[in-house]
């Protein structure tokens, strides 16, 4: 008997826990919503969700239950171009991801090149006859410093058309991701690999020919300097025309050096620069995420697309502008409501509420007072929403009357309609109960008496009439 029953204390305790997970569950049970808000398109979708996210339908004219959850996800925001500021008038959008993080970009990220190579140096000296047979490197070198500077220029092209792509709020990821590709596709020179196939090994194989011809510049610039100093020994006699000539290239020769050192660099900054913006860019998200519980009736999200830290820093001017203002509205159905208002009443208790006399004769009477009171009232209202301008519900409340003889307080409960966009109108009628006089003492109506007056021989009791009323809603209790 002992064994069975702790089994059966053992099987209750399980089962109050499997209950309580179960209620446990269904408090937390929620319908899920979502508007997809595309910023590009600036259309709206709203879409209902199971509980594992999955989209169930589209909802053309969306009322959504209260207290549902709402993931609010806007698609093709630029995180380069565009921030996102959001309103809401009960409460704020709480996001459900932290976004795109400009501070360690712009760290990296120094201003954009220009179009200052430092290659402005005349280059006539490379094909005198006077300091360079027809075999020499003259013309090599002429015609690679022009492919380099080719190079190089598409180069800064490069990384320009990114940077004015990336900062376009009109531009989607892949728009941008192709738009750079397709750039990179017209450099023309066989060593340099395919970068629809992978743009970062593009990258890296134009930098290791612009090093390469680099290298090979600037051997050939040392070997030109050196056939300069050897073409004409001092020994020989030159003249002052020669002499400044000579001078002259060799000027031009080191000042090329110099320059196009100075350019190559700056083309391997830009080129890790270009990598990465393009590493950023493929890592950065196009979307946001928020999540907001409806509670209210109805909610006005406000959305404010404005210039972001990385659009702003490639600007001269240093106001953040608005892109656009756009506005989610958002209907709750369902739920239960409850307000409080102010209320003019008529009451009325028929011929239970009387007004007691004595007549010449010494007879007891007694006239009803099936007239209509006006009572100033406050009452609670409550009704479970059905719509936005029309609703049904009850409303409990006191009333004093408004006359020079206040006999009490009376207490109403009855139906009540509520109109209005907010449901601050409302309509009630139903019970009231209040205090009617009442003769004590074994008097009674129709009773012959020697009293004079009936003033100490009444009293007030309560008794049930009916009332009808019009209220105005102060303000939302739940």
């Amino acid at each position: 008997v002992v064994l069975s029953l702790n089994t059966l204390c053992m099987n209750k305790n399980y089962l109050s826990l499997a209950l309580g997970l179960l209620l446990t569950g269904l408090c937390y049970a929620q319908d899920k919503y979502r508007i997809e808000y595309d910023y590009n398109t600036e259309t709206a979708t709203y879409l209902s969700l199971s509980s594992t996210n999955v989209v169930q339908d589209t909802l053309i004219k969306p009322r959504i239950k209260r207290n549902s959850l709402v993931e609010i996800k806007l698609l093709n925001v630029n995180p380069f171009a565009v921030d996102v500021l959001t309103e809401v008038k009960e409460e704020d959008l709480q996001p459900a991801a932290s976004g795109f993080n400009f501070s360690s970009l712009l760290g990296g990220i120094s201003g954009m090149s220009g179009d200052n190579l430092g290659l402005n140096v005349s280059q006539s000296s490379l094909g005198d006859p006077n300091f360079f047979t027809a075999g020499s490197r003259g013309a090599s070198v002429s015609s690679g410093v022009t492919e380099l500077t080719n190079k190089m220029a598409a180069v800064r092209a490069l990384d320009n058309t990114l940077k004015a792509n990336l900062i376009n709020p009109n531009l989607d990821k892949d728009a941008i991701l192709a738009n750079a590709k397709a750039l990179a596709r017209q450099q023309t020179d066989a060593r340099l690999s395919d970068p629809d196939a992978n743009f970062y090994n593009y990258l890296a194989n134009l930098d290791k020919i612009i090093s390469t011809d680099t290298q090979e510049l600037q051997s050939n610039l040392d070997a030109m300097l050196q056939e300069v100093e050897t073409s004409a020994p001092l020994e020989t006699g030159m003249s002052r025309g020669q002499l400044v000539e000579r001078n002259r290239s060799m000027n031009n020769l080191s000042a090329i050096k110099a320059s196009l050192n100075d350019a190559v660099s700056e083309t391997h900054t830009t080129i890790d620069e270009i990598r990465s913006l393009f590493t950023r860019l493929e890592a950065a998200s196009f979307e946001r995420t928020y999540d907001y519980q409806l509670e209210a009736d109805a909610v006005n999200i406000n959305l404010q697309f404005v210039q972001s830290a990385f659009s702003e820093a490639m600007d001269d001017d240093s106001e953040i502008a608005t892109l656009k203002t756009r506005n989610l509205k958002l209907f709750a159905t369902g739920g239960f409501k409850i307000n409080t208002s102010i209320a003019l009443t008529l009451n009325n208790f028929g011929d239970k509420s009387k007004d007691y006399f004595i007549s010449e004769e010494g007879v007891i009477g007694g006239t009803p007072n099936d007239y209509f009171i006006p009572n100033l009232s406050t009452m609670i209202n409550f009704y479970p929403v059905i719509g936005d301008n029309f609703n049904v519900g009850g409303s409990f409340g006191l009333s004093i009357p408004i006359a020079d003889d206040v006999n009490g307080v009376n207490f109403l409960l009855g139906p009540s309609v509520f109109l209005g966009r907010q449901s601050r109108l409302s309509l009630s009628g139903g019970v009231a109960y209040g205090p009617v006089n009442r003769l004590t003492n074994g008097l009674e109506i129709d009773q012959t008496t020697t009293l004079s007056s009936l003033d100490n021989f009444t009293k007030k009791v309560y008794d049930f009439g009916y009332f009808f009323g019009i209220s105005f809603s102060l303000f939302d209790i739940n």
